[in-house]
């Protein structure tokens, strides 16, 4: 009777290989995609700032309202966008870098018309009752 033993080293090599066949069908599945997109950056900085909080943004010019008032683009602002007041008349233009440290305020185009000079308040509907900042100083990259 010669029985014929299989070698150690083939049955390490088949047990090996049993292993990776279970191990790769019983893995996880695939990560399914979300059905609405998520926000990686927390939206509405300037919203959940306090009136009066001193704030340094750095964001681009999206439109210039008037010499003294300006709307800044960024993700990271409620509906994206910044309403900014000056005092001083600002030489920046659309699609220009900038980097605005103001103070956090409650917009109402009566109450700042005036100090900004702010013109015609049609261009200010959709901030009334929203945050702006009021600019102390502001820097245009070029």
């Amino acid at each position: 009777m010669n029985r014929t033993r299989p070698r150690p080293g083939r049955r390490l090599v088949a047990l090996s290989a049993a292993t990776l066949l279970v191990a790769g069908c019983a893995g996880e599945p695939d990560p399914q995609p979300s059905p609405e997109p998520t926000a990686t950056v927390r939206l509405g900085t300037v919203a959940r700032a306090e009136v009066g909080t001193r704030l340094t943004v750095t964001a681009t010019v999206d439109r210039v309202v008037t010499g003294t008032a300006f709307v800044v683009r960024d993700v990271d602002f409620t509906d994206g966008t910044l309403l900014v007041l000056s005092t001083g008349k600002v030489t920046a233009e659309p699609p220009q870098l900038v980097t605005v440290v103001g103070t956090v305020v409650d917009f109402s185009y009566r109450d700042l018309s005036d100090r900004y000079a702010l013109g015609p308040p049609d261009a200010y509907r959709e901030f009334e009752g929203g945050r702006a900042l009021s600019a102390e100083d502001v820097t245009v990259w070029n």
